[in-house]
C-alpha cells in the first residue's frame, strides 16, 4: 500500500466531497523548499501548520510530531525534517548497531541548536552502561544529550534498579544529559502509574496507539499531571499493509488519534522517506475527524488478527514462559514495517528461555490471547523467520 496514493485517491474511494478538502494539502513536490516559508503565515496551504507542546516539567517546547530515527539511513530526510520545523529527534545506542547515532550526530554537528536529541541505553551492569553512554556521546559528537532514556523497561523492579537510577542521577548532575527518562513497550500502564508516584523521571517514552487499552490512556494522564513529559512511539500500530485497505492509508489518522490526547506532548513516528515525512508533518494542528475515524475503524479490523497489544496476559498462559509479546514485536517489525533485519536483531537479543525454541517440542500450544490472536500460528511464523 503506497502512502502517497492514499492522498491522491482517498476522496474517490470514499465518494464524498469533504474528503478532498481533508486530504489535499498533505503532499507537495519532493523538491519544494520549506525552510523559507515554514513560519510565514501567508504561505500556501502546502506549508505545514506547526504545533509545539511543552514536554512536562522539562519546559522544552517540542514539535508535536517528532522524528523517530530508528530506521532512517538517509541524512537528507533528517535535514528536511529540521527544515520543516521538527525539533525533536529520537535515536538509541543499539539502533542499526550504532550507525543511527552516527548519522544523527553528523546531521546535528551542523545544526545542534535546531533540535533536542534523545538517546537510550539498555540495562546492564554499571561498567557496561557507562561504556555504552560514553560511546553514544562520541557517536553523536555531543558533550550533552537533551534526554537520556533507560531503555525498554518491562517491570517495576527494573524501573527501580538502584544502580541504574544512581547512574542516571550522576550523569544528569554532571551535565551529560539534561533530563532522564525511560522507555517501555510492556506493562506500560503499571509502569506509568508507578512513575507518577516516584517523582524521579522527567520524560517517559511509551508505546501508544489507537489499539492500546483505556487503562494506558488514564496512566498517561496521571504522569502528565505529575509533570512528566510524555512521548508516544509505535503510533502507527504496526504500519501493516493490506489490499483490503485499497487506496486508504491509516497513517495520518493513527497519528491524529495519538495527538488528540492533550497529555501526549509529542509523537515520534518512524520516518525513512521524504514522502512519509511530508505526510506525517501535515498532521500537526489538525483535528481528528469523521474521515480519520472511518479509516482507523477499517484498519483496526484488518490488523486485529496481526497486531499484538503487548498486554502481557498471554505470558502467564504459556507453561514455558516464552516471551510472546516480545516475539510478536519482532514479527511486527518484519510483517508490518517490512524490516526483517530489525526484526532479527531484536529477536537475537532474546534468551533461549524466552524465544520460540521452547515451542518446537509442544504438541499443542495452550497460550491464549484475550484479543484473539492465534498465538500458535504466530510462533510458527517466528520460528520460520528467525530460527
Amino acid at each position: 500500500m503506497n502512502r502517497r496514493s492514499f492522498i491522491l485517491k482517498s476522496s474517490t474511494a470514499l465518494g464524498i466531497g469533504v474528503a478532498s478538502k481533508v486530504c489535499e494539502p498533505v503532499f507537495s513536490k519532493m523538491n519544494r523548499v520549506y525552510a523559507s516559508t515554514v513560519n510565514d503565515k501567508s504561505s500556501t496551504k502546502d506549508t505545514p501548520s506547526l504545533e509545539y507542546r511543552v514536554l512536562g516539567k522539562t519546559g522544552l517546547k517540542v514539535s508535536a510530531v517528532g522524528y523517530g530515527a530508528m530506521r532512517t539511513t538517509d541524512p537528507a530526510v533528517v535535514h528536511r525534517a529540521l527544515d520543516l520545523g521538527i525539533n525533536f529527534i529520537d535515536t538509541a545506542h543499539g539502533y542499526q548497531d550504532g550507525n543511527n547515532e552516527i548519522m544523527i550526530g553528523n546531521v546535528m554537528k551542523q545544526r545542534r541548536d535546531e533540535a533536542y536529541v534523545c538517546t537510550k541505553i539498555p540495562h546492564a551492569d554499571k561498567k557496561r552502561m557507562t561504556e555504552m553512554f560514553e560511546t553514544s556521546l562520541k557517536r553523536l559528537q555531543m558533550d550533552t544529550v537533551d534526554i537520556l532514556h533507560y531503555h525498554s523497561v518491562k517491570t517495576i523492579d527494573r524501573l527501580h534498579n538502584e544502580e541504574a537510577m544512581a547512574l542516571l542521577t550522576k550523569w544528569k548532575k554532571q551535565g551529560k544529559t539534561r533530563f532522564i527518562g525511560f522507555s517501555t513497550h510492556t506493562n506500560e500502564a503499571e509502569l506509568l502509574e508507578q512513575a507518577a508516584k516516584d517523582k524521579f523521571w522527567d520524560v517517559i517514552l511509551v508505546a501508544y496507539n489507537f489499539k492500546k487499552s483505556p487503562e494506558l490512556t488514564k496512566a498517561i494522564e496521571a504522569v502528565a499531571k505529575a509533570g512528566i513529559g510524555v512521548v508516544a512511539m509505535k503510533t502507527q500500530a504496526g504500519s501493516y499493509k493490506d489490499s483490503q485497505m485499497g487506496s486508504w492509508s491509516p497513517h495520518q489518522a493513527a497519528l491524529k488519534w495519538v495527538l488528540h490526547n492533550p497529555h501526549v506532548h509529542a509523537a515520534i513516528p518512524s520516518m525513512t522517506t521524504f514522502e512519509e515525512l511530508e505526510e506525517d508533518v501535515q498532521v500537526m494542528g489538525k483535528k481528528m475527524g469523521w474521515h480519520d475515524r472511518k479509516v482507523l475503524d477499517r484498519y483496526g479490523q484488518i490488523i486485529d488478527p496481526l497486531y499484538c497489544r503487548a498486554c502481557n496476559s498471554c505470558v502467564l498462559t504459556c507453561p514455558h514462559g516464552v516471551d510472546i509479546p516480545e516475539i510478536n514485536r519482532c514479527l511486527m517489525y518484519a510483517e508490518g514495517y517490512g524490516d526483517l533485519a530489525l526484526a532479527r536483531m531484536n529477536y537475537a537479543e532474546l534468551s533461549t528461555d524466552q524465544n520460540v525454541s521452547h515451542c518446537i517440542g509442544c504438541e499443542k500450544c495452550v497460550a491464549k490471547c484475550v484479543h484473539g490472536l492465534n498465538i500458535a500460528r504466530k510462533m510458527e511464523n517466528a520460528h520460520r523467520m528467525f530460527s
